[in-house]
Order: structure tokens, then sequence, then C-alpha cells
């Protein structure tokens, strides 16, 4: 009875699959931060277009008063600031993304590494598996055919 194949790596290899995993599910939470991020600037920009939009509109038809145009001036300015908050959020959002990309990218080299080895394992178990499988149905032809092994 042939033993059955055995690869002494396969701890080694689950650890670094699930060290795989771990950096892209890592990849996807930053992404889906970046993602946040990204709607947060785009509701920005559109409330700083809206209220522009309104002060130019009440400014066309004189209904302002001053109070209320620097109320609306300053709410534009404070939205401004949000906006750069925002886009200094997202570059740091963007550095840690491509940090844990390559994060991924050395975690997949890894797992593939003795994925490889395995594979060439198994195909050599095979082969050995296949090479005594002919050898002794080589061996009882001979014995069957009355013929001296060569």
């Amino acid at each position: 009875m042939p033993k059955r194949f055995v690869f002494n790596l396969e701890t080694l290899l689950r650890v670094r699959q699930l060290r795989e995993r771990e950096a892209k599910r890592k990849v996807a939470a930053q992404r889906a931060e970046l993602a946040r991020v990204e709607q947060l600037i785009e509701q920005t920009l559109q409330a700083v277009a809206r209220q522009q939009h309104e002060l130019l509109d009440g400014q066309q038809q004189t209904r302002l008063d001053p109070p209320t145009l620097q109320r609306g001036r300053a709410w534009i300015a404070a939205l401004r600031r949000q906006l750069a908050d925002h886009h200094a959020r997202r570059a740091a959002l963007q550095d840690r993304l491509r940090q844990r990309q390559a994060e991924l990218r050395a975690a997949r080299t890894q797992a593939r590494i003795v994925e490889k080895l395995r594979e060439r394992r198994w195909a050599e178990y095979v082969h050995d598996r296949d090479r005594r499988a002919d050898a002794a149905a080589d061996e009882l032809a001979q014995q069957l055919h009355g013929h001296p092994p060569l």
C-alpha cells in the first residue's frame, strides 16, 4: 500500500495564507475608509457650491443684509477648512493604502512560494507513485508470463 502524500510545511502554508487573507482584509478596510473620505469631500464641495450659490442669489436680489452675508462667508470659510482637512486625511489614507497594498503583495509572494513548493512536491509524489505502480505491474506481468525480470 503506497504511503499517502504528506507535505511537511502544511502548517507554514496555512499561516502564510492566513497572513495573506488578513492583508487583503486590511486593504479592503483601507479602501472603504478612503471611499468614505472621498464621499465627505464630495459632500463638502457640494455644500460650498450651494452656499456660494445662495449668497450670490441673495446679493443679486439685494435681500441680504451685511450680517447674513458675513455669516454665509464665514460658513463657506469653515467648509473650506473642513475640505482642506478632508484632503489631508485622504492623502494620509492613500499613503497607508499603498503601504497595505505592498504588505499584501509581500504576503501573497510568501504564500505563493510555499504553494509552489507544495505543487512541486505533489508532482514528485505522483510521479514516484506512478513509477512504482508501473514497476509493480511490469513485475506482475513478467511473473504471469514466466519471463525472468530484466
